[in-house]
């Protein structure tokens, strides 16, 4: 320090008392802010390393157990997904989206739809109503029967036109259906639109009279109860 001060005042002469202690107090000053700023610096430098050392330790790799258990997750709702999807194309029938099923009503065929004791298949290939018919005894069934509005409400929703299991019966020309029941109003109003002997199925439980041997799509029907 006695160096220093000798250098000092070699540059600075005796008779500039004043102005070398004037001197010395700014450099003692600049010298403590230096040393202050640096100190802060140094602070600050070590704050950040904690900091980012313990986000460092925060952060862990993934477990590989955890990202086979996401992924057979993911894999499982797309699965579902597509699922959900197929079931609901298969209840869609021309437009037609059926309600819910309400209840278990026994095994079905497959890809046969399933509602409130009963099961249904639409079929969009044409067929005269003896092809028709013979169709769905071949698949141990028979063509549709309306039983009740209220029980079959569904059918309300059908816009297009298929065979049903209703016939004329041509010594009364009463109406009846394949198990030899008599039609009643409460089950379907019949619209008679042409000199046929058969009835076809259009939509809000009205039947159409119509040629037995137009081709037409139809339904075919199994009761589980």
């Amino acid at each position: 320090m006695s160096k220093v001060f000798s250098s000092m005042e070699a540059f600075y002469p005796p008779d500039s008392g004043s102005s070398f202690s004037k001197q010395m107090r700014k450099l003692s000053d600049h010298n403590l802010q230096r040393a202050t700023r640096n100190t802060s610096e140094r602070r600050q430098k070590h704050k950040s390393s904690l900091i980012t050392g313990r986000c460092t330790q925060n952060v862990s790799p993934m477990p590989f157990g955890h990202i086979v258990a996401i992924t057979v997750v993911i894999r499982f709702l797309v699965m579902l997904a597509i699922w959900a999807a197929v079931v609901t194309k298969s209840l869609i029938i021309k437009g037609v989206s059926f309600p819910s099923i309400e209840s278990y009503c026994g095994p079905c065929p497959k890809n046969w739809i399933c509602y409130k004791n009963s099961c249904y298949q639409f079929f969009h290939e044409k067929k005269n109503w003896y092809q028709s018919q013979a169709s769905c005894v071949f698949q141990n069934s028979s063509l549709l029967k309306i039983y009740s509005r209220v029980d079959q409400d569904f059918f309300k929703l059908v816009k297009s036109f298929h065979w049903m299991g209703l016939v004329q019966i041509p010594k009364t020309r009463s109406w009846h259906w394949e198990d030899g029941s008599v039609l009643s109003p409460d089950q379907l109003t019949l619209m008679d639109t042409q000199n046929g002997k058969c009835a076809l199925y259009g939509s809000n439980f009205k039947g159409y009279t119509e040629n037995c041997s137009t081709p037409y799509p139809y339904i075919c029907m199994q009761r589980t109860v």
